[in-house]
């Protein structure tokens, strides 16, 4: 057993009432949380919005681990800190993932209803449409099959952010504009208000059309087929990739640390335990098990090594990123490209982060010549 002494964070944005001054816990047969539901009886707070961290070492406390790997001994003391109000990760993605996949089979099908008119879609729209919907279906199926999270949840804000990036502007902005009709000669509009005039429907009108759907081209510049095919055969290798390195990410993810464990006996009697402790608030009483290997609470992955992590920290925002850049030389459409560059920005930031964190992770092992995003680029 092991005596831990509880408090909150300095200047804590959400204060926790009635948190225990200490906690004794098993620390050789308790988990982080069974630790975590002694602090939920007196807090009433969900585990879901804890995050336990040891003030000495700034190390967290991941869920599903047990205490003993941990650096934890009489006097301990551990930070609580609410999170707020939180969603399943895996939740949110699917929630998010999800969304334009519907979107875009609306728009897709549904002309009358959006458009208020029928229309033969160009081989360019086809071609989006395919590739928009198997990109979304991917991630699903990553989501659920793939991807392991160190974070279980994440804050319930997160999930209006996800919203407005992949329901309104990858769903609806990109969709409404992508499927457009008339944006080029093979997309026939057929009106259902104004068939009489269906046949005079032609290449100034099909320009107007076009031009309202922020196409980068215009109608009589669609995109050869050729071209198609090209940019077809590099969204296929960047989705495979980009599912490849995921692969890589998911098999260097690791639950909690995990080390082996010796026993050896006890070195104070339980009187002697209680008087070094007496003497002494940074006393420590020795664990009956030891550790055959260094680590740190928070080595919970390993170094990511192999397809595309020897040129760049983040080769799975690359592959996307060339994923989404076929599918806007396709569609040739503005709302792509907006959708394009926000994403690029968004994944340089997280990128940028992730490279530093593995720098300061791995210190002089990891290699010097990887780049952040782009290969060969600082």
């Amino acid at each position: 057993m092991v005596l831990l002494f509880l408090r909150q964070p300095d200047k804590p944005k959400l204060p926790i009432s009635n948190l225990p001054e200490n906690l004794e816990v098993d620390r050789e047969e308790a988990s982080v949380d069974d630790l975590m539901d002694l602090i939920h009886k007196e807090t009433k707070l969900p585990r879901s919005r804890l995050k336990l961290f040891l003030a000495s070492s700034k190390t967290v406390l991941l869920p599903h681990s047990p205490l003993q790997i941990y650096d934890m001994h009489d006097g301990t003391r551990v930070l609580v800190k609410d999170l707020g109000r939180q969603i399943n990760r895996k939740t949110l993605l699917l929630t998010a993932y999800s969304g334009p996949l519907f979107i875009h089979i609306l728009f897709y099908y549904c002309q009358t209803i959006v458009y208020g008119t029928t229309f033969q879609h160009t081989a360019s729209q086809v071609l989006a449409f395919t590739l928009v919907s198997l990109h979304f279906a991917k991630r699903i199926f990553e989501t659920v099959f793939v991807h392991v999270f160190y974070r279980i949840s994440v804050s319930f804000y997160s999930l209006y952010l996800y919203i407005l990036h992949y329901w309104v502007l990858s769903g609806v902005f990109m969709a409404y504009y992508i499927y457009y009709p008339a944006c080029g000669p093979a997309a026939v509009a057929i009106s259902s208000l104004n068939s009489d005039r269906t046949a005079s429907l032609g290449g100034s009108t099909a320009m107007n059309v076009c031009s309202s759907s922020l196409s980068l081209l215009s109608s009589s510049m669609e995109v050869e087929d050729t071209s198609l095919y090209f940019l077809s055969a590099v969204w296929i290798f960047a989705e495979l990739s980009n599912f490849e390195t995921h692969l890589i990410l998911a098999s260097l993810r690791i639950r909690y640390p995990r080390t082996t464990y010796s026993y050896t006996p006890r070195l104070f009697s339980d009187s002697s335990r209680v008087r070094a402790l007496a003497s002494s608030s940074t006393a420590r009483i020795t664990s009956p098990f030891s550790r055959t290997s260094s680590m740190s609470g928070l080595a919970a992955r390993r170094m990511p090594k192999g397809y595309g992590f020897d040129l760049v920290s983040c080769p799975n925002y690359f592959f996307e990123l060339l994923s989404w850049t076929s599918v806007t030389l396709i569609t040739r459409s503005f709302a792509s490209l907006l959708f394009l560059v926000a994403s690029g920005l968004q994944m340089w930031r997280k990128a940028a982060k992730k490279h530093e964190m593995y720098k300061k992770e791995f210190g002089a092992h990891y290699p010097k010549f990887r780049k952040v995003l782009i290969p060969f680029v600082k």
